[in-house]
């Protein structure tokens, strides 16, 4: 298997064993598409800025005008130098976006000033930079991932600072509390593989799991989305594989015995070492799986089994119109080596667009806390199709009430060809109903 490919716990699976909350799946650095993304196989120091300063978002340039006035200060919180994965993509995603919306006019000629905190994948690091959130005037936080929220959220919270744009939570205090503003839909993307299985035709599928604490949960919904598809779910095989990759002939020859299609909500590596057994019992079943995790290193690594497979997405693939600016301002702003069609790069971005358009919007003092009331009040977020037009007044009330703050649940696709993955032309499949289907102890 390549080098890159690391064995490690990251954001990108989360929501195959997801929904409970555990920080297993796939890694965030897949090599991006032919689009010219550059890969993410640099090292977290690659010139990131301090967490200590904000980001220099440099002197306007004559394209928008110089942004004037007092600046609205965000924060961007990530684990950078940090024993747990880094995410060097999403200080950097943010600081590009300082400068490129500052090059151009700033919001309302007003310049966006963002600081860069390193929680450093540790809870008191993470309270740390709550804390200076509240003594430093930020209006929010914008874009930000954590391993374990539950220290900064009850800061941020009784700071009234708002915790927005979320990609891919972990805690379940960041899918509840009413700070938090959830706009990726990673925790759709189960139910988006399952439903897209039967669409697809598959008579005998099988899902793969991660052996977690969520496994029965994730199994739950999985079977009931089957169901709420028409689906007879004793047709399905449910297999478990251990979360540190390793060898898996055993599990394979389960998943592959009397099927057509697999599911594994797993991580990239767990895919490194899935697909060589596969490869090795003769294997053709058609493959899907996550953004990030089944990714463009394991379809290229693996050409043959992975053909027709399909990606699920939560942001739509790089190659799309919507990310215009964001390719770029990658380009022009000189972006590291990093993997930028990701869960973090593209999360974070749509996150400060999602920012944008609730700030323009709003009319008087702009603080935490009238900030916090006017994101509490949008009715439309508009990011040009990064993310569907949102709603964020109303909290979502299915799956029994325990996810209120999950305001997007639709789901993109890819289809892999030759080891490339490319964006179909579907629309965005909203999973509302069919994650509603579950109902707890039933």
């Amino acid at each position: 298997m390549p080098s890159r490919i690391r064995r490690r716990v990251t954001i990108g699976v989360l929501t195959s064993a997801a929904l409970v909350f555990t920080a297993c799946g796939g890694d965030d650095d897949d090599a991006g598409t032919d689009t010219g993304s550059p890969s993410s196989d640099a090292p977290a120091d690659t010139g990131t800025p301090s967490s200590d300063a904000p980001a220099d978002t440099g002197a306007p340039a004559d394209t928008g005008g110089a942004a004037t006035g007092e600046p609205i200060k965000v924060m961007t919180l990530a684990p950078i130098n940090s024993q747990l994965p880094p995410y060097p993509n999403i200080h950097e995603a943010a600081r590009i976006y300082g400068e490129w919306i500052n090059d151009r006019g700033g919001i309302n000629g007003r310049p966006l000033e963002v600081v860069l905190c390193d929680g450093r994948g540790d809870p008191n690091e993470d309270a740390n930079c709550g804390r200076r959130a509240a003594d430093e005037g930020i209006v929010a936080l914008v874009g930000s991932f954590t391993f374990d929220a539950s220290r900064l959220v009850p800061i941020l919270e009784e700071g009234n600072i708002a915790m927005f744009g979320s990609c891919c939570p972990i805690a379940e205090i960041e899918f509840s509390n009413p700070i938090s503003f959830v706009t990726g839909s990673n925790f759709a993307i189960p139910a988006g593989a399952v439903a897209r299985m039967v669409d697809d035709g598959c008579e005998s599928p099988a899902v793969v799991y991660i052996e977690t604490a969520s496994l029965q949960f994730a199994t739950d919904v999985a079977k009931s989305v089957f169901e709420f598809k028409g689906f007879d779910v004793n047709d399905a095989k449910f297999i478990t594989i251990p979360i540190t990759a390793q060898d898996y002939s055993a599990q394979v020859a389960q998943a592959i015995d009397g099927t057509d299609c697999i599911y594994g909500g797993i991580a990239d590596s767990n895919w490194a070492a899935f697909l060589p057994a596969m490869e090795s019992l003769g294997g053709t079943q058609r493959l899907y799986g996550h953004q990030g995790n089944l990714n463009s290193v394991i379809a290229a690594e693996f050409p043959e089994l992975t053909q027709d497979g399909i990606s699920v997405n939560s942001y739509p693939n790089i190659a799309g119109p919507m990310w215009d600016d964001y390719r770029a301002a990658l380009e022009e702003y000189d972006a590291p080596d990093l993997d930028w069609n990701s869960l973090a790069g593209l999360g974070t971005w749509s996150a400060y667009e999602a920012f944008v358009d609730i700030v323009s919007g709003m009319e008087g003092e702009i603080t935490n806390e009238t900030f916090l009331a006017a994101a509490n009040s949008a009715t439309e977020v508009d990011t040009g199709g990064m993310v569907p037009v949102l709603d964020l007044s109303t909290p979502w009330a299915g799956m029994g009430g325990a996810f209120p703050r999950i305001f997007n649940r639709t789901v993109t696709y890819d289809v892999i060809d030759n080891g490339v993955l490319n964006p179909t032309d579907d629309e965005p499949d909203d999973m509302t109903e069919a994650l509603e289907s579950y109902q707890p102890g039933g």
